[in-house]
């Protein structure tokens, strides 16, 4: 039987070491988890994913941790049942490539891409998507932690009909899990290839949206100089080939994401036994 509490890849000692916290930090917030009814027992590891991803600041920890569960909790069709064998997955990344990139940049961040390989429409599921995305940031976390997250989006092949399959209810969870719940720093999000049917997409996205992620968002057009992209943005070796970069293709680098989700299965199962733990007293 998978043990409640993940077991992450990762020692909270070194990264104290490393200054990236103190003990005194994790301390105070597992002071704060004893005196809480509702919450799951959590490793000193995961206290320290959310402690650098709030910046050290005890309070916003607490506010993020307690979202982390709910959130979770309440969204089991966004969160549960993520073997990357099952069928929904695998479909998924048949229609798409949803991957984390082996590279990081200089200051440690991590960059996942999402983008079409099945351009026809009635394949493309918003949920199923989703889901993965938040995956493979939970896969990308289990071991050495960066200090956050680039999210690349590529909508070449994307078109009006695209939009007819978005559904409201997802994307009002996505976004509140991106902006009050994850369990690392967002740091700058990348559009590829926007065109006018981002201001269409913009337009459905941005009620639900915060102005500081807003802010993060930098849209690149179709005829973008991918020379001057590494320069100002993300160096080429952090970029797949298909883009002009040194890694891999996107098709590799997803069967190479996806053999990464299957070998921290036990881990998703553990972290979604101790999601099912949360009792949402509010």
């Amino acid at each position: 039987m998978t043990s409640v509490i993940p077991k992450y890849g990762f020692k909270a000692e070194d990264l104290i070491k490393e200054g990236r916290t103190t003990k005194s930090k994790i301390e105070e917030i597992r002071k704060w988890l004893n005196y809480t009814t509702n919450i799951p027992p959590m490793s000193d590891e995961q206290i320290v994913l959310f402690l650098i991803a709030c910046k050290n600041v005890t309070e916003l920890t607490q506010i993020t941790i307690e979202s982390y569960f709910k959130q979770k909790h309440a969204s089991p069709e966004l969160f549960a049942d993520r073997d990357v064998d099952n069928k929904e997955n695998q479909f998924t990344h048949k229609v798409a490539h949803i991957v984390v990139f082996p590279k990081r940049t200089k200051e440690n961040y991590v960059i996942a891409m999402g983008s079409l390989k099945d351009t026809t429409y009635y394949n493309f599921n918003i949920e199923s998507q989703i889901k993965a995305a938040f995956a493979l940031i939970d896969v990308f976390l289990h071991s050495d932690p960066p200090n956050g997250l680039i999210f690349i989006i590529n909508i070449k092949g994307v078109g009006i009909m695209h939009l007819t399959r978005l559904k409201l209810g997802p994307l009002r969870k996505f976004f509140a899990y991106l902006q009050e719940a994850l369990p690392t720093q967002l740091v700058r999000v990348h559009i590829l290839n926007a065109s006018y049917i981002f201001e269409k997409i913009l337009a459905i996205a941005k009620p639900f949206m915060k102005k500081e992620l807003f802010d993060l968002i930098i849209a690149h057009p179709p005829e973008t100089d991918m020379e001057d992209f590494f320069e100002k943005h993300i160096p080429a070796h952090c970029m797949p080939a298909d883009f002009g970069g040194d890694l891999p293709t996107m098709d590799q680098l997803s069967l190479d994401t996806q053999k990464r989700w299957r070998q921290v299965k036990s881990f998703l199962e553990a972290q979604e036994e101790q999601v099912r733990l949360y009792k949402n007293n509010k």
